[in-house]
C-alpha cells in the first residue's frame, strides 16, 4: 500500500511526459493523461493539487532528470566527446524514426505551447534547458574543454539538436537531424584537437 501513491505519480509523470512531446502541453487532458497513466482520476489533484499546470512543472522536472541522465550517460560511455555527441543524434534519430516523428522535445512542445502564457511553465522550461545544457558543459569539460568554449560548445550542440527536431518532424524525415549531427560532430572534433587532453595524448 505504501508504494501504490508513489507509482501512481511516477506513472502519471512518465505519461505527461511522453503526452507532451507528442502532442504539447495544450491539447494533452487531465482525463486522457490519467487513462494513460492508468491512475485513478481523483490522482490527479491529489499528487498535483495545483491542477494541470503545477503538473506540467512537474513533468518538465521528470524530463529534466530523464534527459539529463542520457546526455550524461553518453558522455561516460563514449571515448570522446565527438562521439557522445554522435551518440546523442543518432539516438534522436531512432526517436523519431519510431514513433513516426511523432516524438519531439517535451521542452520545446511545451516552451512553444504555453510559455508565453505561464509564467510558471516558461521558467519550467527555462529550467530544463539550463540543465540539459549543463550536462553537455560538463561532458565537454571532463573531455578537457576550457569552461568559457564549453559553455558556448555546449549551447551550440543543444541549439542545434533542438533545431534539427523540429524540421524533422516538420518534414517527417530524418535528414535534418543526421545532417545536423555530421556537422556537430565535426566541429566538436576540431574544437577538441585543440582541448589540453587531446595535446597531451599527441605528445
Amino acid at each position: 500500500m505504501a508504494k501504490e501513491p508513489s507509482n501512481s505519480r511516477d506513472r502519471i509523470l512518465r505519461a505527461g511526459e511522453n503526452l507532451f512531446r507528442k502532442q504539447g502541453y495544450s491539447a494533452t487532458g487531465l482525463k486522457e493523461l490519467s487513462s494513460v497513466a492508468a491512475a485513478p482520476w481523483g490522482s490527479i489533484y491529489h499528487f498535483f493539487p495545483g491542477g494541470k499546470e503545477e503538473l506540467g512543472v512537474e513533468v518538465l522536472d521528470y524530463a529534466s532528470d530523464l534527459y539529463g541522465a542520457a546526455i550524461n550517460n553518453a558522455f561516460q560511455r563514449c571515448a570522446s566527446a565527438e562521439a557522445a555527441v554522435d551518440a546523442i543524434f543518432r539516438a534522436e534519430v531512432k526517436m523519431l524514426e519510431d514513433s513516426d516523428y511523432r516524438n519531439g522535445c517535451p521542452a520545446a512542445a511545451v516552451t512553444v505551447d504555453a510559455g508565453s502564457t505561464s509564467e510558471p511553465l516558461r521558467t519550467a522550461c527555462a529550467s530544463t534547458f539550463a540543465r540539459w545544457l549543463d550536462c553537455y558543459v560538463q561532458g565537454f569539460r571532463e573531455a578537457g574543454a576550457p569552461g568559457a568554449e564549453a559553455r558556448a560548445l555546449a549551447s551550440f550542440v543543444l541549439s542545434a539538436l533542438e533545431g534539427a527536431i523540429l524540421l524533422s518532424r516538420a518534414s517527417k524525415s530524418p535528414a535534418p537531424v543526421r545532417e545536423a549531427g555530421k556537422y556537430v560532430r565535426r566541429v566538436v572534433a576540431s574544437q577538441a584537437a585543440g582541448w589540453p587532453a587531446r595535446r597531451a595524448a599527441r605528445a
